[in-house]
């Protein structure tokens, strides 16, 4: 995915920002683990929620375990330990959509991004097949989405909603499997289906001037008429709507969070379903403003602390 489900550090308590990266970090050794060290490189914040959605959801946890990382070399870091369930699922997750796209960029971007990610495809590829034959569901809901997503890019036609539908369908399928329980895997569909409409509208407001000025696919340049270069009162015009319709799915996916019972977690999930969220929208429009250096966000950073289950 893209990395805008991501928490607002800010707001985290020292032990909270050590639980989430204990989290990220479990992720990248399962994705090393199951689908090579290559497949590291895909990890993004998105996955790190899912593996936190899952994980809250267990009756146990597995705990935490000490390791150095091979980035930091000098500092003791903490990770989650690898279970069997959802640290490999989600890492699979991560290793399919990465290579779906790859391949939706190599149809739907110019010839130095396309060449690019021709170059990268079979990478990814190896670890995809590898996470098929783990989960056998994954690389059918990925193939699915790039071919609805491509049909619905060759229609002139298209509306926002059914350009969202194949990245809406595919994130619900994969949520859904984070529970065994028959109403967790409703609400997690239902939750994961807004979140790949959230996901899917915000990227193509990231990516409006650059998609304009490269011919590329983008559902809100259909909708409002663009052209290159685009006016300012055309930008605040789709800058307005598009933070609408981020507002309204965000309000509803944060609804259908509310109906899941979490073991664990709870103020790290909050914080990015209800202040995560938002900090990504402002740092889109922001980013999209032409904000200069010193305007940007600034990072916060935690000193060592210790995980909080």
């Amino acid at each position: 995915m893209f990395g805008y489900i991501r928490p607002d550090a800010g707001q985290l308590r020292v032990c909270e920002y050590e639980t989430y990266r204990a989290v990220y970090c479990g992720i990248c050794h399962a994705l090393k683990e199951h689908f090579g060290t290559l497949s590291t490189l895909s990890l993004n914040y998105d996955f790190t929620f899912a593996a936190l959605l899952g994980l809250a959801l267990k009756p146990g946890f597995p705990g935490y375990e000490s390791f150095t990382c091979a980035a930091h070399p000098f500092h003791k870091r903490q990770r989650v330990k690898l279970e069997e369930e959802v640290l490999p699922y989600v890492g699979g997750c991560v290793v399919s959509m990465a290579h779906a796209k790859i391949a939706d960029n190599i149809a739907d971007s110019g010839f130095l991004k396309s060449t690019v990610c021709r170059l990268t495809l079979p990478l990814t590829a190896r670890a995809e097949k590898k996470a098929g034959g783990k989960f056998p569901a994954l690389p059918a809901l990925c193939e699915q989405m790039t071919a609805e997503q491509d049909k619905i890019e060759q229609d002139p036609g298209a509306s926002l909603d059914a350009a969202a539908e194949p990245s809406a369908a595919a994130l619900a399928g994969m949520m859904e499997a984070l529970s065994e329980d028959g109403m967790e895997k409703r609400i997690l569909k239902r939750f994961g289906y807004l979140l790949g409409r959230w996901i899917y509208f915000i990227d193509a407001l990231d990516d409006l001037e650059d998609d304009l000025k490269e011919g590329g696919f983008n559902p809100f340049i259909k909708r409002f008429g663009l052209t290159a270069p685009l006016p300012p009162e055309k930008r605040e015009e789709v800058r307005d709507y598009g933070r609408e319709l981020l507002n309204i799915t965000g309000a509803e996916m944060a609804a259908a969070y509310e109906l899941l019972e979490l073991k664990r977690f709870k103020g790290i999930l909050d914080n990015i379903v209800y202040l995560g969220l938002q900090q990504s929208i402002d740092r889109v429009f922001n980013r999209a403003g032409g904000k200069k250096p010193g305007e940007e966000e600034k990072k916060t950073e935690y000193p060592a602390g210790r995980p909080l289950l």
